[in-house]
């Protein structure tokens, strides 16, 4: 598609999508480390980065120095076209209040792979919209290698997220919530 030659991002392969803020508690270095992990496993994923942040500079010395394969988009104003040219949507976070990267991920029908921190469990379900695995890079890595086999899973899963995201912080919720205030 034209928006993924836009951004320099290769059809052919799956795209990994990191978007958020590139700081330290959003852990872009374990990211790294996962990116790094399923590299050397030498199976067929791309990542991309889509964020900006003190951290940013250290990311691309690390990428051109392991020659990972991580795209960085920079911050973007339009998180749905990013989310148009995703095919799965990773979090490494130490610590998260309401993950909304991971609910407009969920509103795209993508699956995710996530850290068990802060609100993440009210926001992905584990083994039904998503897969929300410990704080280390080995479980992360298994889990984004359990999805990039399994295309069957990825779109089971993203269409489950997709309906939990409308259900529990779609427009008709707010909609729905609004008039209950009124009866």
């Amino acid at each position: 598609s034209e928006s993924m030659n836009a951004l320099g991002l290769n059809p052919l392969k799956l795209q990994c999508g990191y978007i958020g803020r590139v700081t330290r508690i959003k852990r872009p270095d374990r990211f790294l480390d996962i990116v790094s992990e399923i590299k050397s496993r030498g199976f067929e994923i791309d990542f991309f980065i889509a964020g900006d942040g003190e951290l940013l500079d250290y990311c691309k010395e690390r990428i051109d120095r392991e020659k990972l394969p991580v795209k960085i988009l920079g911050w973007q104003p339009n998180i749905e076209k990013i989310l148009a040219v995703s095919d799965l949507i990773i979090l490494t976070s130490d610590n998260e209040g309401t993950p909304l990267s991971l609910i407009q991920a969920g509103m795209a029908g993508l699956p995710v792979v996530t850290t068990n921190v802060g609100s993440v469990p009210e926001v992905v379900l584990d083994g039904v919209t998503g897969v929300i695995a410990e704080l280390n890079v080995q479980e992360i890595a298994n889990a984004l290698e359990k999805l990039v086999n399994n295309e069957a899973l990825r779109s089971h899963l993203g269409s489950a997220a997709r309906g939990f995201a409308l259900a529990n912080f779609g427009v008709e919720r707010l909609v729905h919530d609004h008039e209950a205030l009124y009866k």
